[in-house]
């Protein structure tokens, strides 16, 4: 329940609002299934290294996966 939420909170930080102005006024996001971002996200292939002694995670060269991923630290990084 709690990676439920923190999922969708996440989600509602980083994306715009959709017009509200439909009659079942439906969400005013469009959220992901937590499997869908756990794919996109979190299970990916990587390895921690520690090049010049500072602890870094080392991924594979997918720009999406690195756009994806750098959106949401920076949602996180404004919100605290």
């Amino acid at each position: 329940m709690m990676a439920h939420n923190l999922s969708r909170k996440l989600q509602m930080q980083a994306s715009p609002t959709l017009s509200r102005a439909l009659s079942k006024r439906p969400a005013p996001w469009v959220f992901e299934r937590l499997d869908t971002l756990s794919h996109r996200i979190i299970q990916r292939a990587g390895r921690l290294t520690k090049p010049h002694g500072e602890l870094t995670l080392t991924m594979g060269p997918n720009q999406t996966v690195r756009q994806d991923l750098l959106h949401f630290l920076n949602v996180v990084k404004k919100a605290t």
